[in-house]
């Protein structure tokens, strides 16, 4: 029989040995954890294929692009020296149309007056209406009843007081005013509040605005406002010296004469419904571009050679309603170039 001594002894043993194991399995369980995460950081999984949800996507419709390209020679110059990679996939967004209805005639007037357009409506065609006023400037309001886009034009040409711009507003304060504008026609959404703005300083050539070097020599400024960025991508119009929300202010005191143009387009994006789309890769977009196949956003007069610095992806606002909102590839070299090409790979568009 086992005596005191021996029993503790031998207990003693045993938690001894037991703690060692225990121990080394802990440490073994560690090692092979450490080593499939090593290895599964080295070879990851593939990502689920892109949804594809909208099925065939419409090809974007670019406008007639209003820079006529003469035979342009393109440099690739971009920091790394190559095209990026951008990933192989982004988010297509759904774009609810607005359908015709038989209240839509009241809401657009209501609109209209909001603007300050009370008189009664000529009918252009079967969606497009246009109101008109003559005090305190001849003033014309077209507007798609439908989607209630609209664009403003005051005959500022004939007050020569607005061509003095004594009183033009300064950048920051321009861009408060437009807002303010907007806001008080019920037409500042929360993406145009939180989007980007910019502004330019505009003097009359006869007959055209050309831009001006300082506020001094400036007649109006132009305040452009852009939708947020969607999937941390922007939101590009087809011109990007004119978004598609843009105003031109004067340096009157009079509000009626304060806003003497006013272009709104501005389509609903269902950010709530989206899908996949896999990309074609910046290299093939850039290959297209050279062949001709992009969309001129800005371009200087007088060029020839582009060189091009900068490569991004953004999504394509059109002019038009569309029913998706599509990434692009974008091309730029700083501010005198800047082209389009389309982003999804051509299997999945029609």
């Amino acid at each position: 029989m086992a005596t005191l001594i021996e029993t503790a002894y031998h207990t003693r043993k045993i938690v001894k040995y037991g703690i060692i194991a225990l121990t080394g399995l802990f440490l073994l369980k560690t090692a092979i954890s450490s080593a499939a995460s090593y290895w599964h950081k080295l070879n990851p999984p593939p990502p689920p294929p892109p949804t594809v949800a909208f099925g065939k996507l419409p090809k974007i419709e670019f406008p007639e692009s209003k820079f006529k390209e003469k035979e342009l020679v393109y440099r690739l110059e971009t920091i790394d020296g190559g095209t990026p990679n951008l990933g192989d996939r982004t988010k297509v967004y759904f774009m609810p149309t607005k359908k015709p209805s038989l209240m839509a005639l009241d809401r657009a007037e209501s609109q209209a007056r909001k603007l300050g357009f009370s008189g009664p409506a000529k009918k252009i065609s079967e969606r497009l209406y246009r109101w008109q006023k003559e005090d305190p400037l001849l003033a014309s309001l077209e507007m798609d009843i439908i989607n209630n886009n609209f664009a403003i034009k005051k005959n500022w040409q004939d007050d020569q007081s607005l061509l003095k711009g004594e009183r033009l507003p300064i950048k920051e304060q321009a861009v408060i005013e437009a807002k303010n504008f907007l806001k008080t026609s019920g037409l500042l959404t929360e993406d145009l509040q939180a989007g980007e703005t910019k502004t330019s300083l505009l003097r009359f050539i006869p007959p055209n605005l050309v831009p001006a070097i300082s506020l001094s020599e400036a007649d109006f400024v132009r305040v452009n406002i852009f939708r947020k960025n969607l999937n941390n991508l922007p939101i590009l119009p087809p011109y990007l010296e004119e978004a598609s929300v843009s105003l031109l202010l004067s340096g009157s005191r009079d509000r009626e004469k304060r806003v003497v143009e006013l272009k709104y387009i501005h389509f609903p994006i269902a950010e709530e419904t989206s899908a996949t789309y896999p990309l074609k890769t910046s290299a093939q977009a850039w290959e297209e571009l050279k062949r001709g196949e992009g969309f001129i956003a800005n371009l200087k007069e007088n060029r020839k050679q582009i060189i091009i610095r900068k490569i991004y992806l953004a999504y394509f606002e059109n002019s038009l309603p569309q029913n998706y909102l599509q990434p692009i590839y974008v091309f730029e070299e700083n501010n005198d170039f800047t082209a389009y090409v389309p982003a999804i790979s051509p299997e999945w568009t029609e």
